[in-house]
């Protein structure tokens, strides 16, 4: 089972990712992303060596054209405009992917969303590195002070080594 499978699972919680309704795919998606996107950035050594990097590499781009975009729209009109994150990106047109062709059960999707959240991390290090640290200093006004703000980079190395603890040979 990959890292990114075992994160779908987590955050479908018993249930069946091939069994959900859009809305509830393309959340799940963003999620996992968030996390996928954390880890790969906190470990570039793992992220080098998930495989489907290549075949993910366009994808990438793509997340990072729109992001870049989203955040020059956002900037541009900060009153009318809603920031979307890269691994939104990633987990909406994914999400959107997989219905279309079929692939929503949990071993192709986290496959995807690990290779592609890896291509992205590692082919746009620096806007991914933007958006953490922009991340970082947002989070934390939605948490209401309640508790530590959310780094996604340390969740996902936390959980990358859970991961390897529970599944890893």
């Amino acid at each position: 089972m990959s890292f990114g499978e075992w994160v779908a699972r987590a955050f479908a919680r018993e249930q069946s990712t091939a069994g959900l309704a859009f809305a509830a795919l393309e959340r799940l998606c963003c999620n996992a992303a968030s996390l996928l996107c954390g880890a790969a950035f906190a470990e570039p050594d793992w992220a080098r060596s998930c495989e489907g990097l290549d075949a993910e590499a366009s994808e990438a781009a793509i997340v990072a054209r729109r992001t870049g975009d989203g955040f020059k729209a956002a900037l541009a009109d900060r009153q009318n405009t809603v920031l979307a994150w890269p691994w939104d990106h990633l987990g909406t047109r994914l999400a959107w992917q997989a219905t279309r062709g079929g692939a929503t059960g949990e071993p192709a999707l986290g496959q995807r969303l690990q290779a592609r959240a890896a291509a992205y991390a590692l082919r746009h290090h620096e806007q991914l590195e933007a958006a953490l640290t922009g991340w970082q200093e947002i989070a934390p006004a939605y948490r209401q002070g309640h508790g530590e703000a959310l780094s996604l980079t340390a969740m996902g190395r936390q959980s990358l080594a859970l991961y390897r603890e529970q599944v890893s040979p």
